[in-house]
């Protein structure tokens, strides 16, 4: 075998190998965006937080059910419906309920389809923006809810979420996007890995709060850990830059990281979103809801 033919067949193995990974991370792109866990470790009474286990229906597809809590706070007429992010489950969003329950709010989550008890197939991009549809569509239903008398937060991929359902919703009372990202295609040139490869073609989920975010009219809070190694600050401040809204804020807390930002800011973080609620409270004056 000569020189040529040596390097000709390596280049050509080495092709083939590129173009499988290439391949591989189209189809399989979900498995590396969403990484469910279906033990649920933590539970709110551990947290000194009454709750109720709920069971919710996703509409036209029998046997799929998403698992939530609700976590009831004397005398609230509002409820802040927490959406968490793309790794374990509802479980790990626990210390960010109890500064919202703390707060005087009753607190709704909810596990997406493939995470901790709700059933259903494994994530996707449409899958997860359906599945906290649902939980909306409960808080509106049954528990008789208006728009106006729920705020939505959501972490990380939680907020590109939040986002995607405010899109739908201009009603919403208010908008908390903590620790978020401006769209998959700048994380995966943060993340670096991806830059010897064809991101543009292989990307087939975006979250793109970017394009989305100058549409909300509802007020904006953004909230990141100036120590936040996963998702770099400048996103937030990106998409605060981008947002229209008559009302927005951001808040950069000092050591916080991307997972820990409710219990690294301590009573000053929770004194902070206090504001912000406050300030919604004083511009509007929400009805009760009309059940329980």
């Amino acid at each position: 075998m000569t020189m040529l033919t040596t390097v000709t067949t390596g280049l050509c193995f080495g092709t083939g190998i590129y173009v499988l990974l290439c391949l591989s991370l189209w189809r399989w792109q979900n498995r590396l965006t969403f990484f469910p866990s279906r033990r649920i470790r933590y539970f709110p009474d551990q947290y000194q937080m009454p709750y109720e286990t709920l069971w919710i229906d996703v509409p036209g597809i029998a046997g799929d059910l998403l698992q939530g809590w609700w976590i009831p706070a004397p005398g609230a007429t509002q409820v802040v419906y927490l959406l968490h992010g793309n790794g374990f489950n509802m479980g790990a969003n626990l210390a960010q309920a109890q500064v919202f329950h703390r707060l005087g709010y009753h607190v709704f989550l909810i596990d997406y389809r493939g995470y901790g008890q709700s059933v259903g197939p494994f994530p996707t991009e449409t899958q997860v923006y359906q599945d906290a549809e649902v939980g909306l569509a409960y808080l509106t239903g049954e528990r008789g809810y208006g728009p106006e008398q729920v705020i939505v937060f959501g972490h990380s991929m939680g907020g590109a979420i939040a986002i995607e359902l405010a899109t739908h919703h201009p009603h919403l009372a208010a908008l908390i996007i903590q620790g978020s990202f401006t769209n998959l295609r700048d994380m995966a040139d943060h993340d670096g890995f991806y830059k010897l490869l064809p991101i543009d073609l292989i990307l087939c989920q975006s979250f793109d709060s970017l394009d989305k975010v100058p549409s909300l009219t509802m007020p904006l809070f953004f909230i990141h850990g100036e120590a936040d190694r996963r998702v770099p600050p400048w996103m937030s401040d990106r998409l605060y830059q981008v947002a229209q809204a008559a009302h927005k804020e951001i808040y950069f807390l000092p050591q916080g990281d991307h997972n820990h930002v409710p219990e690294i800011g301590g009573q000053a973080y929770q004194n902070r979103v206090g504001e912000f609620l406050a300030h919604l409270a004083c511009s509007s004056s929400p009805a009760a809801p009309k059940s329980h």
